[in-house]
């Protein structure tokens, strides 16, 4: 009778320390390095026209058009700026998307030299 006692104390204490303690690993970032060295993800267009090649970035904004020559080139526009985004045909997973969507796009910055900075995206979400 004691263990049950000691059980349903500890039981009560317990529940929500754990459910505190999920919630703070569903709210937290998405995990890596932070500390000395450590670089931001790009938020916007603006921040990716001058972004190190290879910054990665998370960016919301709409596919303005396909661009002429490239079946994986499109405009892309958030609210501070435009820029070209490289977006794999395989992305896009039977999903349909038009300019008055609200993507959500993750990638990297390519920023070589002698050429236009463009975002390779890696995946994609349709927020709208």
């Amino acid at each position: 009778m004691r263990n049950i006692a000691l059980f349903l104390i500890l039981s009560a204490f317990s529940i929500p320390a754990l459910a505190a303690f999920e919630q703070t690993q569903t709210n937290t970032n998405k995990g890596g390095f932070e500390g000395p060295g450590a670089q931001a993800i790009i938020t916007t267009v603006v921040q990716a026209k001058s972004a190190r090649d290879d910054a990665k970035c998370e960016l919301i904004g709409n596919i303005v058009e396909q661009l002429p020559g490239d079946d994986d080139l499109y405009l892309f526009k958030d609210s501070t700026d435009e820029i070209v985004i490289e977006l794999d045909d395989d992305l896009f997973k039977g999903r349909t998307v038009t300019p008055q969507n609200q993507i959500r796009i993750y990638g990297e910055v390519d920023n070589d030299a002698f050429e236009k900075t463009q975002i390779d995206v890696k995946k994609f979400d349709v927020i709208k």
